[in-house]
């Protein structure tokens, strides 16, 4: 969604830190990266998590950290065109 619902921002506004921005490139990359590597098919929105941690915009260096890669439900053609390079 655009923007998170009232209830959800009022929690999140109290609990979370801060927030950071990866791009449609970030994604499309971290997408690749799941098939070619780990060979896991990951649609957008489940690949924005380790969009962060490999385009550096989510400090790693010295630390453990996890990420949580969801979301099988990816369109075939827009996925192809990710894996051809053309997004």
């Amino acid at each position: 969604t655009p923007q998170p619902g009232v209830l959800t921002f009022e929690i999140n506004r109290h609990l979370l830190g801060e927030g950071l921005v990866v791009d449609n490139r970030n994604v499309a990359d971290a997408m690749r990266f799941a098939f070619e590597v780990l060979k896991l098919v990951i649609e957008p929105g489940g690949a924005v998590a380790l969009a962060a941690v490999l385009s550096g915009k989510l400090p790693t260096r010295g630390r453990n950290i996890g990420v949580i890669i969801s979301g099988g439900n990816a369109d075939a053609s827009l996925f192809a065109r990710v894996l051809r390079g053309e997004i």
